[in-house]
């Protein structure tokens, strides 16, 4: 016998990871434990257990899964949000701001390591999206 939504969030942690992807929707499994502060185990068993209610749809992209609220047109503005806040993006958008870099200027702007925006750049440059000339990345 299926139990009602109202039966569903009665545990409270369970209760607390449905408001918290209402908060946020598209935040991803490691978010969602960091922000609430729970084992992995209790948030993967209740998201498991929302998912089975379908009260919240999991998403897998780029090794990552988010969490949306079940329904509603909401999911497709928050898909977006994610795709621009990924760190990918903000390497090439950066790269676009500033005509022509290198790794470590991009790690200054961003506050990342040079190993990781070292990464990225050549992630990019190997999907098409920017060129590298001798250590220096441009746009396309």
């Amino acid at each position: 016998m299926a139990r009602s939504a109202s039966a569903i969030l009665d545990h409270r942690a369970r209760r607390r990871i449905y408001e918290h992807v209402l908060l946020l929707p598209g935040n991803h499994f490691r978010g969602i434990v960091r922000d609430l502060r729970l084992s992995v185990g209790v948030v993967r068993y209740h998201l498991e257990v929302l998912a089975k209610a379908r009260l919240v749809q999991e998403e897998k992209v780029d090794g990552r899964v988010r969490y949306y609220p079940r329904g509603g047109d909401a999911t497709k503005l928050y898909r977006s949000h994610w795709k621009y806040r990924d760190l990918r993006f903000r390497v090439l958008q950066t790269v676009h701001e500033s005509r022509e870099t290198r790794p470590a200027a991009i790690a200054r702007a961003l506050g990342i390591s040079r190993q990781l925006a070292t990464y990225h750049l050549v992630r990019l440059a190997k999907q098409g999206q920017i060129q590298n000339a001798g250590g220096a990345y441009r746009p396309r």
